[in-house]
């Protein structure tokens, strides 16, 4: 698998590999032609191994770009939901992070 990969699946995009400085410009250009239409922007994150700060930064840049649509980080999962925890950005109103359950038992009652 390469390094980075973004692919576009109708609704927004899967960002697969590693998104550092490198390639947070490919994530805002990939941002900037999904949100145009105002309506959600489904960003799959399952497939990230890692996400630094000029990741978090491209995300927050994109849903403050576009306050009339809104973002969905599904798949948040252990290699990057430290980051996601601490900067906050689950906070944006128009910002939604879903966790990953794959692989989750249910709580028992």
């Amino acid at each position: 698998m390469p390094n980075f990969e973004i692919t576009p699946d109708g609704h927004g995009f899967i960002v697969s590999g590693e998104l550092d400085m490198a390639n947070a410009r490919a994530v805002a250009i990939a941002f900037r032609e999904a949100l145009p239409s105002g309506g959600p922007c489904t960003v799959d994150i399952w497939p990230l191994k890692l996400m630094d700060s000029s990741g978090i930064q491209t995300i927050v840049a994109a849903a403050k770009l576009a306050p009339n649509a809104y973002i969905v980080l599904h798949g948040d999962h252990d290699k990057v939901h430290r980051v996601v925890e601490i900067t906050g950005i689950d906070a944006l109103p128009n910002l939604h992070v879903i966790p990953c359950t794959i692989g989750l038992q249910p709580a028992s009652a």
